[in-house]
């Protein structure tokens, strides 16, 4: 049954919101991303140091991706976004402050601890304000603000390195997050029936463990979003290294590869969203999830492209099928899992996709420290087609019952 609330026009400005929270979430998080190279050369770091920076942040997000789902069901999304998004902001701005290896690792420590819970309190939002049919939209909404903001970030940062130093983009993207969460907590409201579930007892880990197909949707996640932290840490990084674009040249031409993520995260919920009526929740998320994952097999010819052009072009188009992907394995947490701890298992899917990038970071530094980009990009290749069968496989009863539609408690 649906509530009221869901069919309130006001939950469109929340969801606006939440594409805010997530655009300034991932500005702050690729800044350093795009300026690796001009830092390394200023700090002295090696390709290795880098990827151990990368690794603190991966760290702390990995630990409080857990605890920001139990603290967003037991407080409500509109609490714990503001402070969440207040911290990760500050956090930001001291990494233009960062003099060295150690407080670099510190400052990006730090904001791996707060970014975290723009997801859990997300889809919290979401689950509260959306019913099932609409989720997948809103989900890849807000899921566009991310890659949006990697868009964004591209050039901001480049233009403002240029102009005024590389310590100026960690400024001003930490002041305009200040902005964003002083406008999240004027605005957005918590409805009247998520009280009875932020006051109710946590459900303990061991009943949430116990849920059918969670394993597998921490297995799955944690392959394929490590996919994800390679783009966003090394794509900059290859395209300078490889094809020997400037700075002024990546933030020129790279952010076509993040719009390229945005049209997957609104296309893909768009589409099994559409779906849903024909095939039903879980076989609606599948009909975009399969061939995504099937054309990211492509990835492993990127370091075979000789002109930066093409590399771009195809690259773009794998970060469209990724994003498809992700909406809809995203929306699975709220088809498959009761409301009642749904954040809670997202807070625990997000550590096991952290945990991913963290192992992935240490590997691919060295591996291309050692050997190149082109065994890093081979084994990327093969994370989506390999999480898509282990998930069709065990959901598969589900998939073939187009009557059924999971997610409306």
């Amino acid at each position: 049954m649906e509530s009221e609330h869901t069919r309130r026009p006001i939950r469109w400005v929340f969801a606006g919101l939440l594409l805010l929270a997530s655009v300034i979430n991932y500005v702050d998080r690729q800044t350093l991303s795009v300026l690796a190279v001009t830092i390394q050369r200023e700090m002295g770091l090696s390709d290795v140091r880098y990827g151990t920076v990368v690794q603190c942040f991966l760290l702390t997000y990995m630990v409080m991706y857990v605890v920001s789902g139990r603290l967003v069901d037991r407080f409500g999304a509109r609490r714990t976004q503001g402070v969440f998004l207040l911290c990760w902001s500050v956090a930001n701005a001291l990494t233009g402050m960062a003099t060295g290896f150690v407080s670099l690792a510190a400052c990006r420590a730090a904001l791996g601890a707060a970014e975290p819970g723009n997801y859990t309190a997300s889809l919290r939002a979401v689950g509260d304000w959306f019913s099932a049919k609409q989720r997948a939209v809103a989900v890849g909404l807000y899921s566009m603000g991310g890659t949006l903001g990697a868009a964004i970030a591209v050039p901001l940062t480049a233009s403002l390195a240029i102009r005024y130093g590389w310590r100026s983009a960690f400024f001003v993207t930490g002041a305009m997050g200040a902005v964003i969460a002083v406008l999240w907590i004027l605005i957005y409201r918590d409805p009247k029936d998520a009280v009875v579930v932020e006051r109710a007892p946590a459900t303990p880990w061991r009943a949430v463990l116990r849920q059918p197909y969670i394993l597998e949707m921490l297995g799955t996640r944690m392959m394929t979003d490590s996919v994800w932290y390679f783009f966003l840490f090394w794509a900059s990084k290859y395209m300078q290294e490889s094809h020997g674009l400037s700075l002024k040249a990546i933030g020129m031409t790279l952010w076509v590869l993040y719009v390229g993520a945005d049209v997957g995260s609104f296309a893909g919920g768009w589409l099994s969203s559409a779906l849903v009526p024909l095939r039903g929740t879980v076989g609606a998320r599948f009909a975009v999830m399969m061939p995504a994952a099937a054309c990211m097999l492509t990835l492993s010819i990127v370091p075979s492209l000789r002109g930066s052009g093409v590399a771009i072009a195809l690259l773009t188009l794998l970060a469209l099928c990724h994003m498809a992907w992700m909406t809809n394995v995203t929306t699975l947490t709220l088809d498959l899992f009761p409301k009642s701890m749904a954040t809670t298992v997202q807070g625990m899917i997000g550590a096991a996709s952290a945990m991913g990038g963290l192992i992935s970071a240490g590997l691919i530094a060295r591996t291309i420290h050692a050997y190149g980009y082109r065994p890093a990009f081979l084994v990327m290749a093969l994370m989506h087609p390999l999480a898509a069968m282990i998930l069709y496989f065990r959901l598969r009863p589900a998939v073939r019952r187009p009557g059924l539609v999971l997610g409306e408690s």
